[in-house]
């Protein structure tokens, strides 16, 4: 009788091993599962505080600087998104899984909406569905950070097997002032010609220069050897970050004695399309000048197309021919 006890005893010890082995490969799928997203959620975090930048900075960031920042934080989410595209490995994860796919559904979104809108404000000023654009994007994000609120407290849970450390903080959202004023906020601020969002050109007077040439006396006064007439000619230079199109620069020269009188010159000439960063010269016919008068040459840039700062689109100097 005791013979026949013995593979009994055998197959029940077998059984046993398996059942504890089994339950350790499944705390450990478990454990591999919860420190994966501890580990896409510090990248997360990283994210939220690049976002936290750019937006405190956006009325004077340029566009490559935006975009390049939102490509990389897309990146991360788009990780995490095709993580939690599958469900997880054992039941008992299924709430954390839930709320981490739903936080990052939802900030993906949101960082999508963000960045669209935000583009879309700078390149039309004029269209005010922004606004709401914005708005939506900016609650998308906070809703993201409230269900990982939720997803931290579930990674307290005492059935999770030890151990598991707490997840990092994660905020995606730049601000949690008000949602209305901190959209408003935004979209002024993606307007602003102190940055480089919009695509537009950024045509700007450079430089002007006379022939001959002038000379900067001790009292800081540009002074012209003498002289019946001038040339002077006018350096454009495209600033924003698309091409331009075809504009005009006006030069005007007065007497400046006589500020009411009829200006000594007035023409206007064509400028070509440049490039970003491409510049040009346009050279004005000769202007005919007294020795001896004080005289302000005016060049403005009279343009039928949006400009990236219209701040410079004139330059005048006042100078005086001498005598001889």
């Amino acid at each position: 009788m005791a013979r026949l006890l013995w593979p009994a005893l055998i197959v029940t010890a077998v059984i046993v091993a398996v059942v504890v082995t089994a339950a350790g490969e499944e705390t450990r799928v478990e454990l591999a599962y919860l420190n994966e997203i501890r580990g896409q959620t510090a990248e997360l975090a990283r994210s939220g505080s690049i976002i936290d930048g750019i937006m405190s900075r956006i009325a004077e960031i340029s566009r490559e600087e935006f975009t390049t920042a939102f490509e990389g934080v897309t990146a991360d989410l788009e990780v995490a998104v095709e993580f939690v595209a599958d469900e997880p490995p054992t039941e008992s994860l299924i709430p954390v899984w839930s709320l981490y796919r739903q936080a990052v559904e939802a900030w993906s979104e949101g960082v999508d909406g963000l960045t669209m809108s935000i583009l879309h404000a700078a390149d039309d000023p004029e269209d005010d569905v922004v606004i709401d654009l914005t708005g939506d994007a900016l609650a998308d994000l906070r809703a993201g950070d409230k269900l990982y609120q939720n997803l931290q407290s579930e990674f307290e849970r005492e059935e999770f097997p030890e151990p598991v450390a707490p997840l990092t903080d994660v905020g995606m959202s730049p601000s949690d002032t008000g949602l209305f004023s901190q959209t408003q906020s935004y979209v002024n601020a993606a307007r602003r010609s102190t940055n480089g969002l919009g695509l537009r050109p950024g045509l700007r007077i450079s430089q002007v220069v006379a022939e001959p040439e002038w000379e900067i006396n001790v009292d800081r006064e540009a002074v012209v050897p003498n002289t019946d007439t001038i040339v002077f000619t006018a350096v454009i230079t495209n600033a924003g970050n698309i091409a331009s199109e075809i504009e005009s620069v006006q030069i005007t020269v007065r007497e400046t004695l006589e500020e009411d009188s009829e200006p000594v010159a007035a023409v206007a000439a064509e400028v070509p399309p440049l490039q970003p960063n491409g510049q040009t010269t346009v050279e004005f016919p000769e202007v005919p000048v007294i020795p001896d008068t004080p005289y302000r040459v005016t060049v403005e840039l009279i343009l039928t197309n949006p400009d990236a700062d219209p701040t410079d689109n004139l330059l005048d100097v006042e100078f005086t021919v001498n005598a001889g």
